[in-house]
């Protein structure tokens, strides 16, 4: 009697070999990428110093490097060769470029701009730079391969020149100021160059003739208007508002100095911006100026708007 199982098809299995550190691979990833995470929320928070902030990035970066390492060797061999694991490598992969990606956005930003921690306008650039600005870096790939300009040549931004009053632009410069968060330190109304006016003689009122009267203002409305308003200034043709901006990622300060001037019925508008506590601004002092005057261009839309450097 034949066996029943002898009229079966012929069938059977074999078993694939698995990655072996896939896993560890994904769980490295994702710890670089919490810490990374961690990192800059402490940093923000004050708890820990920079010194400190720039020993976690390494850390982040060297684990997720060995992620990414171990997930690429993973998937090579499950391409060729046939390995199961594979999604598992891949999220490992997709986990740890995720976690990379800020350095090398950092270092793209540091290859392109220039290496100084200051962005100026024309009027306020020193001479040195503004004559170096004069030749214009190369434009499109060929910028990638160019080298970066050295410390003494930061950025260079075109100001603005607007047909109003000064006082006009300076309400709207200080609310373009204070709707994107900066803080103002200081206002200084008029020429602070110009020399004071010489006092009077002992006995002299200092003018002649018939002159009127100023009517006296109640204490109460001027403490009034003081609290509703505490960097109200009077009307002027030149202005210079102060004010430091932070970035986005680490809150890193930048001082800023806006300056608002009449010239011949338009008014001019310059600006610097320069990082306090690094040496190398990647570029951020130039995207504060541009983006403060793409503002103030919006907001002056009703008027006519001159770029300065045309």
């Amino acid at each position: 009697m034949s066996s029943v199982y002898g009229r079966l098809p012929v069938s059977g299995h074999y078993l694939r070999k698995r990655l072996r550190y896939a896993s560890f691979a994904r769980r490295l990833a994702a710890f670089a990428l919490v810490l990374l995470v961690a990192a800059m929320v402490i940093y923000r928070l004050g708890a820990i110093a920079p010194q400190a902030l720039i020993g976690l990035l390494l850390l982040v970066a060297g684990v997720a490097s060995v992620a990414l390492l171990i997930s690429v060797v993973g998937l090579i061999r499950v391409w060729y060769r046939g390995v199961d694991g594979g999604r598992t490598a891949m999220s490992a992969c997709f986990l740890s470029l995720v976690a990379l990606f800020p350095f090398a956005l950092v270092t793209y930003l540091a290859f392109i701009n220039p290496r100084a921690n200051a962005a100026y306008t024309e009027a306020l650039a020193p001479d040195g730079v503004a004559a170096a600005a004069v030749t214009q870096p190369p434009t499109g790939w060929r910028s990638f391969f160019a080298a970066p300009a050295a410390p003494e040549q930061p950025s260079i931004v075109s100001g603005r020149r607007y047909v109003a009053e000064a006082p006009r632009v300076f309400q709207t410069a200080r609310m373009v100021v204070e709707d994107s968060g900066w803080q103002i330190g200081e206002i200084v109304v008029g020429d602070p160059s110009l020399p004071a006016p010489p006092e009077p003689a002992e006995g002299d009122l200092g003018i002649s003739g018939l002159t009127g009267i100023p009517i006296p203002t109640p204490r109460d409305s001027i403490d009034l208007e003081a609290a509703a308003d505490p960097y109200a200034v009077p009307e002027s043709d030149q202005y210079r508002i102060e004010a430091v901006a932070r970035d986005l990622l680490f809150g890193l300060p930048s001082d800023m100095v806006i300056r608002i001037a009449a010239d011949d019925g338009d008014t001019y508008v310059d600006m610097q911006s320069m990082s306090r506590s690094t040496g190398i601004d990647l570029g951020e002092n130039r995207r504060i100026i541009e983006g403060f005057l793409a503002d103030l261009d919006t907001a002056m839309a009703g008027l006519e708007t001159i770029a300065a450097g045309e």
